[in-house]
Parts: structure tokens; sequence; C-alpha cells
């Protein structure tokens, strides 16, 4: 027989026991102390979201994220742990502690970063006071007074969505009701957001559609694993992977459509165009808005990251 005393003791099984026995002390300490001591631990939820972020990446990457966020509440409650260091909320009294007006106490994460550049839109922007100030920028866009005015556009695509059913129905031929109302969606979005349509709803082709899916799963499946964020940003784009690759090129079309846009409706407003200096839409009102302190009007690049953002 032979004890732990016969066994090799050359430099290289001391330096592999001695990682191994480290690795093991961690693991061992991080699980015990995300199950048992952290600040969540008393909140119920899968074990393994408790460990690693990379179980709501994978919930994501696969599209089972809202569905099966859903069946945890159902099972769990109004508050589940879904992450090392994150809380799914449904419960109606706690919205008003999570998103009181000019509250600091819950500042954006990590998350927020997937989904913006080196020049971060309104959505993205973790600096509060950048973020004030651009919010004070695109306020009147979102006013009601504002949002009535555009309505004129609201009209003409319901119109096309009129006609589209009621043509099908004069056929008495069965539809695809959630498709069409996607369309007009994607239209309207637009409409409001870009000043054109994209005319989706009068030529039924569904390529014209912009590659929001996309380029949306790819933000939140970077964003979901906020430790690894800006690596996988840097190094994915590397990746030989024909499915990562068309989630980057859905990325590209849809800055490279928001630049175009922004491009064409300076270039309107620019030459004077009558009816141009009249539409009422939210690009057409953010390019004409002004700095609430200095007056100075938003470059074009932080146009077209805005408009990025509307997708």
């Amino acid at each position: 027989m032979h004890s732990l005393l016969d066994l090799p003791s050359s430099p290289p099984f001391h330096v592999l026991f001695l990682v191994v026995l480290a690795l093991t002390i961690y693991v061992s300490g991080y699980v015990i102390y995300q199950r048992f001591f952290h600040p969540l631990a008393g909140y119920p939820g899968p074990f393994l979201a408790s460990l690693t972020d990379l179980w709501q990446a994978h919930q994501f990457y696969t599209l089972k994220q809202p569905y099966h966020l859903t069946e945890l509440h159902a099972k769990y409650g109004s508050f589940v742990r879904y992450g090392p260091d994150k809380l799914s909320v449904t419960a109606e009294d706690a919205v008003s502690t999570i998103y009181q007006k000019g509250g600091r106490t819950m500042p954006k994460t990590e998350f927020y970063d997937a989904y913006g550049a080196a020049h971060p839109n309104v959505f993205g922007m973790r600096d509060e006071a950048a973020h004030s100030i651009r919010r004070r920028h695109m306020s009147h866009s979102f006013s009601m007074s504002y949002v009535k005015e555009m309505e004129v556009l609201l009209d003409a695509n319901v119109e096309i969505l009129k006609e589209k059913i009621s043509g099908f129905c004069d056929r008495q031929e069965a539809f695809d009701l959630k498709k069409l109302l996607h369309y007009y969606t994607i239209d309207v979005l637009g409409e409001l957001a870009f000043s054109q349509s994209f005319g989706v709803q009068m030529a039924d082709d569904e390529t014209l559609v912009p590659p929001v899916k996309e380029h949306s799963l790819l933000a939140a499946v970077t964003g979901a694993w906020p430790l690894m964020t800006m690596r996988l940003k840097r190094w994915l784009p590397m990746v030989p992977h024909e499915g990562l690759q068309r989630l980057f090129r859905a990325r590209a079309a849809c800055a490279q459509l928001a630049s175009r846009c922004v491009q064409q409706r300076l270039d309107a407003l620019k030459d004077g165009d009558p009816a141009g200096q009249k539409r009422k839409d939210i690009l057409t009102n953010l390019i004409l808005a002004t700095h609430p302190d200095t007056g100075e009007h938003l470059t074009q690049t932080d146009l077209e990251t805005e408009a990025f953002g509307f997708m």
C-alpha cells in the first residue's frame, strides 16, 4: 500500500495540487457566500442563477427569458433572484421606490453598456448629470401636446392597415393579424423616429423590416453578463461563428440605417423644404432642440446615437 507520503514530490505535482486546492477553496467559498451570506441570499430563484450571470445570458440566447421569468414569478412570487446581483420585481407597491423621480439610490448598471457605444444614447447613459441634460433635450418630443401633433402620421398608417384588413375580409381570405400589426408598428416607428415610413405595409415585404430583433438579442445577451460586457463587445465580433456574425451584421445595419435617416433629415431641413420644415416627428424635434442652458444643438453623432436607440 502507498500513503500520500509516497506520491511523487516533484515541483509540478505540488504546483498542480496547490492550484486545485486553491480553486476548490475559492469555488466552495463563493458558493457558500452567494447562497447564504449575500444580501440577496434570502430571495428565491434558480440555484445556478444565484451563482453566475451566464444563466440569464443563456436564457436570452435561447429566447426563453421572458417566458421562464414569468414561470419563476408564478412559482416564487413577486421577488425572484435571477442573477448573483439581480432581482426581478413584480410587486406594484415597489414601483414608486424603484423608479422614484430624481432618485439616486438605484443607478443604472453595466447592463446598459451593451446598448450604448462610445457615445451612449439616453437609454444607455449611466452618467446621471449627462442623462438629465439629454432628457431635458428630448422632453418636448414626448410631451402629450407634441404627441398629439404627430397623430396625423399614425392616422395615415392606420388607414393602410384598415385597407389591408378590409381587403382580406372582402376576399374572405384568412390572414395573419399579428404580422399586419407588426408591419404597422414598424412603419409608425419609421414615421415618428426616422421621419420616413419603411413602407413595409404597402410592400408586404418582411425584408424591409430593420433587423431590430437580432440587435436587441445581441445587446441582451452581452448585457446579461455585466462583468464581461465590454470584453464581449470587443472580442465577440472576431469569433468566426455564423450565428454571432449575423447578430453583429444586424447591429451594423441598424446603425447604418439610423445614420442614413439622420443625414437625410438634416439635408431636408438645410434645403428649406417647406413640407419638411412643417413635419412633426421625434427626429425633427430632436434636431431642432437646444441645450436648456447653452442653447447648443445636439451634434450629428448624438443624433445618430439617439436614432439608433429608437430601435
